[in-house]
């Protein structure tokens, strides 16, 4: 008798079956302006390498109320970037047991409101302000002694609020920490050049040996710290920052060497293949392969691209790359040229296609980029060469923010003549959503036939590169 009544209750669990599992994440979105047509993407963060958030892990259509209800079955934790019709709009950390509720205009992401688990982590890691970029320049303004006591008192007030968050996610709480440490290593980079022009003196910025060495804290702290966007870039400065000083004593040492771009990214190459911390490797090598593939010749591209396959063929950053190299063939040399439109000073109309026939040189420009103005004196020198050349037309598109500022811009300087335009959208617009322009200035070269002959141009400083590409196409 007591032998059946044991089985009674395992039995019951047979009959009822399985329990059912709760998915890893839920989110309802709550967004204003936002119809049924709209979609959110859902973004790896840890994947990310650029300003552009590509090939997303999952695309939710909004109900019919223009609302977004979100379920996921599994989830590594880490950070993810959320984005409504190609628009970023916040950054949450997800993680097994998140059931969290959003609500706000996603144009005003510090305006969002979170409710829910998760919610700690989503406000915690938008309000987390300690020693933030925004306060390199005031840190500048001490002398070295005082810039170190405040930095160390800054970091420390900083490691007590991450501390004081107790009660949030155990490695969420790590990735921030890692996160503070790489700021106060940037802020001893940034801190010897910004003291030096707020002087005005070359005199050299020292710093005590201990604050150096925050730098080398920083990268410990890689396996925790490069999930999150802002760490990447922070280490990215500081490596890059490293190399431009090793390559101006190899280039004072060796003062008879040409340097050229393939031999720039050969150089940065092998320095990032001397660090010692993997993970970090991986990374910097793929940043390397995506600022060559997107700014630098083919031949510099596959050189920095084909040694990072070959030390990282599963890097996590790999389809990442891929999808930019997709993105890339459709402005390869002999594809079609995609429209490009704007307004004139005098409010008209301009297209690309208004020059069909025509050789044009497009520059990608803005008031406020000083390397763009810096281009211009050698721009007019060579628009003056080709004015008597029918066939060639120069063409200045601005992704300025302010319009006022631009025809302002243009009026000051009467000797700035060829085709202006003004594009809407600034870094939104369709220009540089189509052109893949990250960076001004950007110059482009289209042939008669309307076709890309090379996305990206020498400048208009490169001398006689420029000048033969040009004649080639007449």
């Amino acid at each position: 008798m007591k032998s059946k009544l044991f089985l009674l209750p395992l039995l019951a669990l047979l009959a009822c079956g399985k329990a059912e599992k709760n998915p890893a994440v839920q989110l309802t979105l709550d967004l204003e302006n936002i119809d049924d047509a709209s979609v959110l993407n859902i973004y790896d963060l840890s994947a990310q390498l650029g300003g552009d958030l590509l090939s997303p892990i999952s695309s939710i259509a909004a109900d019919s109320t223009g609302t977004f209800q979100v379920t996921m079955d599994s989830i590594q934790p880490g950070f993810y970037g959320l984005e409504v019709n190609d628009q970023g709009f916040t950054t949450l950390y997800l993680y097994d047991g998140v059931n969290m509720a959003v609500k706000g205009d996603p144009k005003k992401p510090k305006q969002l409101a979170y409710s829910g688990e998760g919610a700690g982590e989503a406000i915690f890691y938008r309000d987390f302000a300690a020693l933030s970029t925004q306060s390199l320049g005031v840190f500048v303004e001490e002398d070295e002694s005082n810039f170190v006591r405040k930095l160390d008192s800054a970091y420390q007030a900083g490691m007590n609020e991450i501390n004081e968050a107790d009660s949030l996610n155990n490695t969420f709480i790590t990735n921030e920490k890692a996160l503070l440490t790489a700021r106060r290593a940037l802020y001893t980079s940034y801190y010897p050049r910004g003291r030096q022009r707020l002087m005005q003196s070359a005199e050299e910025i020292l710093l005590p040996d201990s604050v150096k060495a925050y730098k080398t804290m920083a990268i410990t702290l890689a396996n925790e710290g490069l999930l999150i966007p802002e760490y990447r870039r922070v280490m990215d400065n500081l490596h890059q920052t490293a190399f431009n000083k090793v390559m101006n004593e190899y280039s004072e040492a060796h003062p008879d060497e040409n340097w050229g771009m393939t031999e720039y990214i050969e150089m940065r190459r092998d320095y990032i293949l001397e660090d010692e911390d993997e993970a970090l490797k991986d990374y910097l090598l793929a940043k390397l392969a995506l600022d060559a593939i997107s700014y630098y010749g083919d031949e510099a591209a596959a050189l920095a691209y084909d040694t990072y396959l070959e030390k990282y063929p599963d890097s996590p950053f790999k389809e990442y790359l891929e999808a930019v190299n997709k993105k890339w063939e459709k402005l390869a040399k002999g594809k079609p040229a995609i429209e490009v439109e704007g307004s004139a000073p005098d409010g008209s109309k301009v297209k690309l296609s208004d020059f069909e026939g025509k050789v044009i040189y497009l520059d990608t420009w803005a008031t406020w980029c000083g390397p763009c103005r810096g281009e211009f004196p050698a721009a007019k020198k060579l628009k003056e060469e080709y004015k008597d050349q029918k066939d060639v037309v120069f063409m200045y598109a601005s992704i300025d923010s302010d319009k006022e500022a631009w025809e302002k811009y243009l009026k000051e300087d009467p000797d700035f003549k060829g085709i202006h335009l003004y594009v809407d959208g600034a870094w939104q617009s369709d220009l540089c959503h189509d052109y893949m322009i990250n960076a001004i200035p950007r110059y482009i070269l289209i042939d008669k036939n309307g076709n890309i002959a090379n996305v990206k141009a020498p400048r208009p400083s490169s001398g006689e590169t420029i000048r033969n590409e040009i004649n080639a196409l007449l």
